[in-house]
């Protein structure tokens, strides 16, 4: 097979600035606890403070979706999903991004579809350039496809790449029941987070 060496990656509008948001918070959550309380309370919050800090990363700039040379890339926040191009059957947006295999239908934490008012605020010119799988026969297309939504933006760019493939023959068909999807799950990650949680509750115990 060839596949083009370039990858795109999306993530949500917006996601950097929330996480540093959501840290600039926690941090000023445990400097009021200390002018409060005092340095000792300050300390007795960090772990649980850590563990915000970690949440809001994992759930805010941790998700995306990688479109590479060998599949799609699914980064969720407590796993990530690698979906080969020849294991994909189909790709839906009702919810968030989907990508419909043999093997089961996995969704995108950081593609998530659209509220109903954003089809007020969609005009031709967004339908323009879309791929043909965008469609349905009617030539119409889903509030969860439109591409200034999250699941339309990120479905688009799926489709592009997986139509090219399809047409300059570089993907292998009929192989999708034999093609594993592989699912990783985040153990450091949800190791860390429980670990900090259980060590925020030791540290309040011990100092009540």
């Amino acid at each position: 097979m060839v596949f083009s060496s370039a990858m795109t990656s999306f993530r949500p509008r917006g996601s950097g600035l929330s996480t540093g948001a959501a840290w600039v918070v926690i941090a000023g959550l445990v400097a009021g606890e200390g002018l409060q309380h005092g340095l000792g309370a300050a300390v007795r919050a960090m772990p649980y403070a850590a563990a915000a800090c970690v949440l809001g990363w994992v759930l805010g700039w941790q998700p995306r979706v990688d479109v590479r040379e060998d599949g799609v890339l699914l980064v969720n926040p407590w796993r990530t999903i690698t979906v080969p191009w020849e294991a994909l059957v189909q790709v839906t947006t009702r919810y968030a991004l989907t990508l419909v295999t043999p093997h089961g239908r996995y969704s995108a934490w950081a593609a998530p579809a659209p509220g109903r008012h954003s089809v007020f605020l969609a005009g031709d010119n967004d339908l323009r350039g879309l791929p043909r799988g965008t469609f349905d026969a009617h030539r119409a297309v889903g509030l969860g496809d439109l591409p200034s939504s999250g699941s339309g933006g990120a479905a688009a760019l799926v489709r592009a790449r997986w139509e090219r493939l399809v047409e300059t023959e570089a993907l292998e068909t009929g192989v999708a029941d034999t093609t594993p999807v592989t699912v990783r799950w985040h153990t450091t990650t949800i190791a860390a987070v429980v670990g900090l949680l259980i060590a925020g509750a030791v540290v309040q115990w011990a100092a009540a």
